[in-house]
């Protein structure tokens, strides 16, 4: 069972992707949107792995975790970056973002010990190291080259493409009002936004930077 617990907007659907890539190769998983690991359990009798991606977690999944019943990966990012971001991309307000980006901290404090961290900025600079620590981590056992292909499908260039075109009505693509998002590699419409950086302040102001970096001081 992997559970990818990355902050929002923060490269977990890219370590989503890299994982269920390299599990599938070799077995069947079952994927949900979820921290629902007993549902999932349920529900995915028959297949060799479970792959959940949520950004919150109930004691269960937790414990699951800490007991080492449970493999997670947390992705990670400056949180004025994230929610910059988050909010351009799904026009969230601001108040909205810091009450679940501290969930998500809370989340993190519980799970950094035990989870494989990965930064956005190394997703970033180097994804093709990235997806070779997820897949260590996994303990697939995938070969180099076949970890630099699946890496290679979720270049950034390649999802802005895939998130540029993404129907709302096409029966692959499901939609939840404020975004729609492809029901397999979970990617979102306008997923990546650029393909160059761009500073939070550019995006919602240093009077909001600031006030996120005031009241999230624990990251």
């Amino acid at each position: 069972i992997v559970f990818i617990a990355g902050m929002q907007r923060s490269g977990s659907t890219y370590s989503f992707n890299i994982a269920r890539d390299i599990l599938r190769k070799r077995c069947t998983v079952f994927q949900e949107a979820s921290q629902d690991v007993l549902g999932a359990l349920r529900k995915s009798i028959g297949t060799d792995h479970i792959l959940l991606k949520a950004h919150t977690a109930d004691e269960t999944i937790l414990r699951m975790v800490e007991s080492g019943a449970v493999k997670a990966i947390c992705t990670a990012r400056r949180p004025e970056d994230a929610i910059a971001s988050w909010m351009e991309t799904f026009a969230f307000n601001l108040e909205d973002c810091l009450e679940q980006m501290r969930a998500w901290l809370a989340m993190f404090e519980r799970l950094k010990n035990y989870a494989l961290v990965v930064r956005y900025q190394d997703i970033e600079r180097r994804p093709l190291l990235c997806a070779y620590r997820i897949a260590c981590h996994l303990r697939a056992g995938a070969l180099p080259l076949e970890i630099y292909r699946v890496a290679r499908n979720y270049s950034k260039g390649k999802v802005i493409v895939l998130s540029s075109n993404l129907d709302a009505n096409d029966p692959g693509v499901i939609n939840i009002g404020f975004s729609h998002y492809d029901k397999t590699t979970f990617f979102h419409r306008r997923h990546v936004s650029s393909l160059t950086a761009i500073q939070a302040g550019e995006r919602i102001g240093s009077e909001a930077v600031s006030r996120i970096r005031r009241e999230l001081k624990l990251f």
